[in-house]
C-alpha cells in the first residue's frame, strides 16, 4: 500500500508551466498515455467518503501496465490523502469482466495525457485529459507531506485560489452546477 499526498493546481497554462519546471531544475521523470476505468455499481455503490475502485492502462513508449487499485480517502486538512491499494494485473477488459459479475458494472473511462517532473521532493504532473472527460488542464503535486507540497507552491508563486483538493469527480461535479 501506497500513501497518496496531493492537491491539483488548476487554470495552468501546461506548456508555460513546464517551461518554468525546466527553468527551476526540475528533472522530467516521465510521460505517459493512461486510459482510466472508474467503476461503481447501482446496487452496492462505493460511498464517495470511502473512496474510489480504478483500472488504469499506463502507455509509456512501447510499454504498457496495467493497474487495479482502490483509493481509499483519509483525511487531512489542505490536502487529499488517499492509501492506495493497487495490484497489477495483465488484462483490464477481464477484471472489468469479473466486477460487472460482481455487480460493479457502471465503468466511466476517461483518457489523460501526463507529463511527470520531480522537484524539491515531490512530483508534479501536467494533466491534459480528453474534452469529455475534464477539459481543463491542471497540474498535481503530490509530496511526502503537507509541509512539501507547500514548498513547491511557493516556489512557483503558485496563487492560492488556484489550489483545490478536490477530486476529479466533485470538480465536474461543481462545474456542472
Amino acid at each position: 500500500m501506497d500513501r497518496e499526498i496531493e492537491v491539483k493546481i488548476l487554470h495552468v497554462d501546461l506548456k508555460a508551466m513546464e517551461e518554468k519546471l525546466i527553468r527551476e531544475g526540475a528533472v522530467k521523470i516521465g510521460e505517459e498515455h493512461q486510459t482510466n476505468y472508474l467503476i461503481d455499481s447501482p446496487s452496492w455503490p462505493i460511498p464517495t467518503e470511502r473512496g474510489y475502485l480504478r483500472i488504469r492502462r499506463i502507455k509509456r513508449g512501447g510499454e504498457e501496465e496495467i493497474q487495479c487499485t482502490f483509493k481509499e480517502k483519509k483525511t487531512e486538512a489542505g490536502v487529499r490523502v488517499y492509501d492506495e491499494h493497487t495490484v497489477h494485473i495483465d488484462s483490464a477488459e477481464e477484471m472489468l469482466a469479473v466486477f460487472a459479475l460482481l455487480g460493479y458494472d457502471e465503468v466511466e473511462v476517461a483518457k489523460k495525457h501526463r507529463i511527470s517532473y520531480a522537484y524539491k521532493n515531490c512530483r508534479l504532473d501536467l494533466d491534459l485529459w480528453d474534452p469529455e472527460s475534464f477539459p481543463e488542464p491542471y497540474m498535481e503535486i503530490e509530496g511526502p507531506n503537507r509541509d512539501a507540497i507547500e514548498a513547491v507552491i511557493r516556489a512557483l508563486n503558485i496563487h492560492r485560489s488556484q489550489v483545490s483538493t478536490k477530486s476529479i469527480a466533485e470538480l465536474k461535479k461543481s462545474r456542472n452546477k
